[in-house]
């Protein structure tokens, strides 16, 4: 979202499509939040015994029972991971990560751990930054600048910007898991709801950035409004299936 000149801001009510979004957002978490808890109940049965697992096969490849050192790696691994913290991966080439062994991989789990709560933790501070940017964007279209409101909002898209990338960052760029289970869960969901809110930080910006010399301004801040409000919705469904 993006900050507008006296001349372009339009006045206008917005209540039915903010009426409109707030049910959708209602819907949609409620649905969430159903699947997420058939999903959940699944992965309460697994959890114990993929720790377990994970431990039993590091300890095994430690012992000489298992000689490849490819167990210590999931075997779905991403090409992102396995061009970083593969056997042969950058990270390692450089030294930024030790040479891959049981030790190491015990390591890098713990790490992993502490990168995706950090994560996690990073995300609830982005989505009450863009929950305040969209409250202050919203209030631009309905007030003008009366009091700053565009400065404000402004300031608040960059900030959002910085700990969106930041905390997207912690979870690209953090070890692999020992194993990683092909079956639907909610990591999965969040997973495919991070290409819809990553979309919406990507191109919102670009239409607020665009508005000073659009030819059609109405319809492209209404465009600009509505991305935004998804754009959140996307973020905080997101976070809930993963958190409650």
């Amino acid at each position: 979202m993006r900050c507008y000149t006296d001349e372009q801001v339009v006045k206008y009510d917005n209540g039915p499509v903010n009426l409109s979004m707030f049910r959708v957002t209602v819907a949609v978490t409620c649905l969430l939040v159903l699947v997420r808890g058939g999903l959940r109940a699944q992965e309460f049965v697994l959890e114990d015994n993929l720790t377990g697992t994970e431990n039993g096969i590091v300890d095994s490849v430690q012992s000489g029972q298992a000689s490849n050192v490819q167990r210590l790696l999931p075997a779905n691994i991403s090409w992102m991971e396995k061009g970083l913290w593969g056997e042969f991966g950058i990270l390692r080439k450089i030294g930024i990560a030790s040479t891959l062994t049981p030790e190491t991989r015990k390591s890098e789990l713990a790490l992993r751990r502490t990168m995706l709560t950090a994560h996690q933790i990073g995300g609830f501070v982005t989505l009450g930054l863009l929950g305040a940017t969209v409250y202050y964007g919203q209030r631009t279209l309905d007030e003008g600048d009366p009091r700053g409101l565009r400065s404000i909002h402004s300031n608040l898209v960059t900030a959002s910007i910085i700990t969106y990338s930041l905390t997207g960052l912690l979870a690209v760029l953090s070890p692999p898991p020992l194993i990683r289970r092909d079956e639907v869960s909610t990591t999965t969901i969040h997973k495919l709801l991070a290409w819809v809110h990553f979309a919406g930080m990507v191109v919102t910006p670009i239409i607020g950035a665009s508005l000073h010399n659009s030819m059609s301004y109405d319809q492209l801040v209404r465009f600009h409004q509505i991305s935004g409000y998804i754009t959140a919705s996307a973020l905080a469904a997101s976070l809930i299936v993963v958190t409650f």
